[in-house]
């Protein structure tokens, strides 16, 4: 989901996002995830200046975001929540399933969602990780964008499922 209205998330829907997220299971029952929740315009834009400024050095491929006036990262979302942990070996696998249980809860709730891949190019900015509140010995793994789509998308056509079986 890449357009959303001008409309924020009510707190009740962020908190059973968040439920959602913490249902999910996690390696050895360790529970790894924590959750930055960023739903300040200024703030959002302000990453979303972070971020092209790393997408400048790239070239071509993301020139014309890096450039851009438009929010072109976070695409005007009102809701932007970081899932990070720990270093450890699981812990991005962690996120990766807190991630999915919030973006089908989000669905549920009329919500779009996406994963913006394209912050992790921030990833190493320490100070400002930090100035959201990462800790020392954490990491970004999951950034996701929620809000109220301007307009669903069409279902796209998925491949046919390939399986084998052993019995």
């Amino acid at each position: 989901m890449r357009s959303y209205q001008d409309k924020p998330v009510p707190e009740e829907d962020i908190q059973k996002l968040l439920k959602a997220g913490a249902m999910a299971p996690s390696a050895r029952n360790l529970q790894p995830v924590r959750y930055i929740v960023i739903t300040n315009k200024e703030k959002i834009m302000e990453l979303s200046g972070k971020v092209k400024e790393a997408l400048v050095p790239l070239g071509e491929k993301y020139g014309k975001r890096a450039e851009s006036k438009e929010d072109l990262i976070f695409y005007g979302a009102p809701l932007l929540i970081l899932l990070v942990g720990d270093k450890e070996k699981w812990t991005k696998n962690d996120c990766a399933l807190a991630a999915q249980n919030m973006m089908l809860r989000g669905y549920e709730l009329g919500l779009g969602s996406c994963y913006i891949g394209l912050m992790n190019k921030i990833r190493d900015d320490k100070e400002t990780l930090s100035s959201l509140g990462l800790e020392e010995g954490q990491q970004l793994y999951c950034p996701l964008i929620f809000g109220y789509p301007t307009q669903w998308p069409t279902v796209k056509t998925r491949e046919p499922i390939v399986q084998k079986r052993i019995e």
